[in-house]
């Protein structure tokens, strides 16, 4: 017999408090990297996970991702690149984020840099030689740098099985956060990253994620065993159509099914038998 087992109130602890997490090109830069983390305090209660591209690409950003995500231990996941170089303390960072799960329990992804929106740019970081802060923080953003992420594993949040290369990760990340009901800070954890990043093959990348996402928040009508609606790009679209519009709705719809290549009722048929399958 199958045994059944019930929810405990509260979620089990995690069994580490950080995962220190990398896609490493560089063996001696990964080396140096996680000894700066060691010395910062990054040591008990912390593990550090690689994703190996040492000898080729073997993973995507987005892949290694969401193994770190399933495989990590932590119960914050830092994503971070192979040359960042970490400045403040593992107990300063811990008292960062007891303080931020105070002012807001639904937060889910938070970094050193972001932005709240255009030219809203947020920052706490050394940059390529150059330190940038802004001050209260921490603020809550829209996007954040992809040189060092701390994911709340409790989120539950994953990046898009859909999109792959090595850019637009963190925004997908954000995207995904928000649209889950969370939300994403920039806090004042300083690291020092030694490049301005590579911009490599960006436009590519963009462009397949503005396509993805196009097609994500797309206009679309639902309909569940027990109700019918259309959602749209907006609280008012929705509310017009949903409301006084929805007979439009339907009759745009009942044109769409009508023309459509495959004819659902008779592609899909329906049966109805009386009394219960045996």
């Amino acid at each position: 017999m199958a045994i059944t087992s019930s929810l405990s109130v509260t979620p089990s602890p995690a069994e580490l408090r950080f995962s220190v997490c990398s896609i490493v090109t560089n063996t001696q830069e990964f080396e140096e990297m996680k000894i700066s983390f060691e010395q910062c305090g990054f040591e008990k209660g912390c593990e550090y996970i690689i994703a190996d591209n040492t000898k080729g690409n073997q993973f995507d950003a987005y892949t290694a991702i969401n193994r770190f995500i399933r495989e990590a231990k932590g119960e914050y996941i830092i994503i971070v690149h192979q040359d960042v170089r970490c400045i403040d303390r593992a107990d300063s960072l811990s008292q960062i984020l007891n303080d931020l799960s105070a002012k807001d329990p639904k937060w889910a992804v938070c970094g050193n840099a972001g932005a709240a929106g255009y030219h809203r740019d947020v920052r706490y970081i050394v940059n390529a030689g150059k330190t940038i802060t802004h001050e209260n923080l921490p603020m809550r953003v829209f996007s954040l740098d992809e040189n060092l992420l701390i994911i709340r594993r409790s989120a539950n949040i994953v990046v898009s099985s859909n999109l792959s290369g090595f850019h637009m990760y963190a925004a997908d990340l954000c995207l995904l956060a928000d649209h889950l009901g969370y939300n994403c800070y920039v806090i004042p954890f300083m690291a020092e990253h030694l490049s301005l990043g590579n911009l490599k093959d960006l436009a590519l990348h963009k462009k397949n994620f503005l396509d993805q996402y196009g097609y994500k928040m797309r206009s679309r009508f639902i309909q569940t065993p027990s109700t019918k609606f259309v959602l749209c790009k907006s609280p008012r679209s929705n509310r017009l159509s949903n409301g006084p519009f929805f007979f439009l709705v339907k009759w745009i719809e009942g044109i769409k099914l009508f023309f459509g290549r495959t004819n659902h009722k008779k592609h899909y048929r329906k049966t109805v038998t009386e009394g219960k399958r045996s």
